[in-house]
């Protein structure tokens, strides 16, 4: 069911749409623990690091399927908000189009690449490189499924309906475990059989998403007709996207690049930033579900004219989002080492995932004040300055890691960076939002 979120006290509104957003990442963050877990327990630490390691490739090529999947969301939810019907057909059907033919080059891209960057670039352990390379290569193979998914969720937030996500992930949860357990505990089928896993537990969470809003929306499904006006509406799509691109696939890159850094300093920095890495996931599932909630809430009060209502949306979600991130820190600070040890992390490697998670808890708040915002100024169709501040993020981030890591703070500089980076980015974000400037962004005036 359409659910219109004009109207209606604005904090109940985004919450109870947060919320099923929340159990649908909680359940891709816990299926991507999962796979963790069994890697580092039942191949071994040397495996869940090579899989660790394709992690900023992987982040680049979900950044491009999660764009194109807001740019649908964004035009969808302002064309819905203002009653458009024509155009947020228009929009869906140039939507899938992009998604197939963005899934070609991108595959042939990701095995081009998977050699030079992972042996060449990131300059894999020997012992590392062979999983890394099977891993990255398998996973490369659901990018097609990853851009349907997107797109179809981008869609069905635009109408209100978060709750189906949180249908479609639980298949895929339950398919990407079960498959695990048994190409690795049964067949022995080691880093690949992980992947394998990874990308059918995809595809089932592509198709359980189009058969959803086939059965809730058929009105929605893309049709032949609509395609007459796909130059239009892929211009727009194209415009609200790529910035987001950008940020990703700059911010992607970066990651490349501190990985490499981290792998300078060995097998211990490569585990314990991999097991890190998933404890974080969990931490930022409340900063990226009101992101998601209040792009869709925005972009429905823009199309409507309610600006005002736009904007106490977004306080709403600030406080909601800083006190439950709040809570999540203190848990993660209290229980970090039982935490990390899931993985099967011992010694010196767990003492540098500890180090690292319990700093970005005491800082994670100005990340989630950060993502709330972005996700407001994408949902007014101001898509410039999130990206913007994505670069400063990486920038900061980089610049500092690099010349902090010949100094005695070593191995401890690419977290040491992190703080730093959060806040001049939180505080760029705010500003822009208060300058009121994302008013002049509003898709259908243009119309």
């Amino acid at each position: 069911m359409k659910k219109d979120m004009t109207s209606g006290p604005e904090w109940a509104v985004i919450l109870s749409f947060s919320l099923p957003i929340m159990g649908a990442n909680l359940l891709q963050v816990l299926y991507n623990f999962a796979d963790s877990v069994i890697v580092g327990n039942f191949i071994g630490s040397t495996a869940l690091g090579a899989v660790g390691l394709t992690n900023s490739m992987t982040w680049l090529l979900v950044a491009f399927c999660s764009a194109l999947g807001s740019g649908a969301n964004i035009a969808a939810s302002q064309f819905f908000g203002a009653g458009k019907d024509t155009e947020i057909k228009e929009t869906i059907a140039a939507s899938y189009l992009m998604a197939a033919a963005l899934s070609a080059v991108l595959t042939l891209l990701c095995i081009l690449a998977a050699r030079p960057v992972i042996d060449g670039f990131l300059k894999a352990p020997p012992e590392m490189s062979a999983d890394s390379r099977a891993y990255f290569l398998i996973y490369s193979c659901g990018i097609v499924f990853q851009l349907l998914y997107n797109v179809t969720y981008g869609i069905l937030r635009a109408h209100g309906d978060s709750r189906g996500a949180l249908y479609f992930l639980l298949i895929s949860a339950f398919v990407n475990i079960a498959l695990d357990c048994l190409f690795i505990l049964v067949f022995r089928m080691g880093v690949p059989g992980a992947a394998f896993a990874t990308v059918i537990a995809q595809a089932g969470s592509a198709i359980a998403s189009m058969l959803y809003l086939r059965k809730q929306f058929p009105d929605l499904l893309p049709e032949p007709r609509y395609l007459r006006a796909w130059k239009k509406q892929t211009w727009l799509l194209t415009r609200l996207s790529v910035p987001i691109i950008l940020q990703s696939t700059v911010t992607s890159f970066g990651f490349i690049i501190l990985q490499r850094l981290i792998n300078s300093f060995g097998a211990p920095s490569i585990e314990g930033y991999s097991a890190m890495m998933r404890i974080e996931q969990l931490a930022h599932i409340p900063s990226q579900s009101f992101n998601v909630a209040l792009s869709s809430f925005t972009g429905q009060n823009i199309g409507a004219g309610q600006t005002e209502r736009a904007r106490k949306g977004w306080r709403s979600a600030i406080t909601m989002g800083v006190l439950i991130s709040a809570a999540i820190s203190a848990l993660v600070l209290l229980f970090d080492d039982p935490l990390l040890g899931l993985f099967h992390i011992t010694g010196e490697s767990l003492r540098r995932g500890r180090e690292h998670l319990d700093i970005l808890m005491l800082f994670i708040w100005t990340n989630t004040i950060m993502n709330i915002t972005c996700g407001f100024l994408q949902g007014a169709g101001d898509v410039k300055i999130p990206a913007v501040s994505g670069f400063v993020n990486l920038g900061i981030r980089l610049s500092l890691s690099y010349l902090l890591a010949a100094t005695s703070v070593g191995f401890r500089c690419y977290y040491v960076s992190m703080p730093p980076a959060w806040c001049i980015s939180c505080l760029l974000v705010v500003w822009h939002y208060r300058s009121g400037k994302w008013k002049e962004s509003c898709i259908v005036k243009e119309k």
